[in-house]
């Protein structure tokens, strides 16, 4: 079985049995779970569904793009609590199928709280990176370092090696994809704990000081580019992706 297909089976099966009430984690989730303990609005709430990739993870057809995140963000119980909307989506289908509908830039998310600046950032990163306008929301993969909902991140993430390799880079080694991007400088403490060297600077000719990108090589001649800025961690404005395009366009 494909990395993608098993991680796929292993996330439907675990969020599938949460959704209907079992709460007890697999000894990995467990594990997973206490690699970070964040406190205040960095505390974890597990009242909330897991979220551990938005996207197809195992279609037919390549994502636009890859990017890695922290983790889903500030709970919505509305949504993703046992009662929420998006819960009950997934125990009708299942976690697979409903992360494969783009659903926080549907409807029913934008009439309770507007426009997701997450993925509409995100999206605009990746239709500008490409120089194509054609990219939707469904067409791309998001995975996240850690799969818990927090309103911040206020402490170390700290992830077992084998659980990273496991559920992110052997899924994502196996998609047609030379470049994976990941944003925020845990990603720099999570590449080196997955032992892929210190990395090299890539020159970029930012227009934000304060930003970096390291780049890391993968299997399959795949490279993961880390992305970091003082403040913030998502993907560049205009001017600075267009920067970014002309460098990895060198490294080709």
């Amino acid at each position: 079985m494909s990395s993608r297909l098993a991680a796929v089976e292993f996330w439907d099966r675990e969020i599938g049995l949460w959704v209907k009430g079992n709460h007890r984690l697999h000894p990995d989730l467990e594990r997973w779970r206490a690699t970070y303990s964040g406190r205040g609005a960095g505390t974890v709430d597990m009242t909330v569904m897991p979220e551990p990739y938005i996207g197809s993870l195992a279609g037919s057809a390549t994502p636009a793009l890859v990017m890695l995140g922290l983790n889903p963000g500030a709970p919505a119980p509305a949504f993703q609590s046992m009662d929420g909307i998006y819960t009950q989506r997934v125990r009708e289908t299942s976690y697979s199928n409903w992360a494969s509908s783009g659903p926080y830039t549907d409807a029913t998310w934008q009439q309770a709280h507007g426009r997701n600046r997450y993925h509409h950032n995100r999206l605009a990163f990746a239709r500008r990176l490409h120089n194509d306008d054609t990219i939707q929301n469904h067409d791309l993969l998001y995975i996240e370092l850690y799969p818990f909902h927090s309103k911040a991140v206020t402490a170390a993430i700290t992830p077992p090696a084998d659980l990273l390799t496991r559920f992110i880079l052997d899924p994502i080694s196996e998609l047609e994809t030379p470049f994976v991007f990941a944003f925020g400088k845990p990603w720099l403490r999570a590449a080196s704990r997955l032992g892929l060297s210190d990395g090299n600077q890539l020159p970029v000719n930012w227009a934000t000081a304060s930003r970096t990108a390291h780049m890391f090589p993968l299997i399959r001649n795949q490279r993961l580019v880390v992305i970091t800025q003082a403040g913030y961690a998502g993907p560049p404005g205009a001017t600075d992706t267009e920067a970014l395009a002309a460098a990895l366009h060198s490294q080709a």
